[in-house]
C-alpha cells in the first residue's frame, strides 16, 4: 500500500511540475487572433511589432490603427533581459497614450 501511495504522489508531483512549466508558456503564446499584440523591446531600443521593426515615432499611429478595429487587443510589451527598467518605463508611458490595455511580460 505504501509503494502505491508513494507512486501516486510521485506521479501527481510530476504532472504538477509539468503543468507549472507548460501553462505559462501556453499563455505567453496566445495568438493575435485572441487579442494579443506582442511588442518586443531590444536592449538597443529597437522595437519589433509582429516581428517587424517599427520606428518609435511610428508606434502610436500603428497602434491607433489597431485600436480602430472591432476588437480591442491587448498590447504585450516584452523587453529583453538586459533592457534598463527606465527604458521599459518610458515605453509604457508612451503606450499609455493609447486606450489599449497594456500587459508587461518580464523576461
Amino acid at each position: 500500500m505504501d509503494a502505491l501511495t508513494l507512486g501516486a504522489m510521485a506521479t501527481g508531483l510530476a504532472l504538477l511540475t509539468l503543468a507549472l512549466g507548460l501553462v505559462p508558456q501556453r499563455l505567453a503564446q496566445r495568438p493575435a487572433s485572441q487579442g494579443i499584440v506582442s511588442l518586443r523591446l531590444a536592449a538597443d531600443g529597437q522595437l519589433r511589432l509582429w516581428n517587424q521593426p517599427v520606428a518609435a515615432d511610428q508606434l502610436i499611429p500603428v497602434l491607433s490603427r489597431i485600436e480602430t478595429g472591432s476588437a480591442r487587443p491587448t498590447v504585450r510589451v516584452v523587453p529583453d533581459a538586459d533592457v534598463p527598467w527606465g527604458s521599459v518605463r518610458q515605453l509604457m508611458d508612451r503606450l499609455s497614450a493609447t486606450d489599449l490595455p497594456l500587459e508587461l511580460q518580464l523576461p
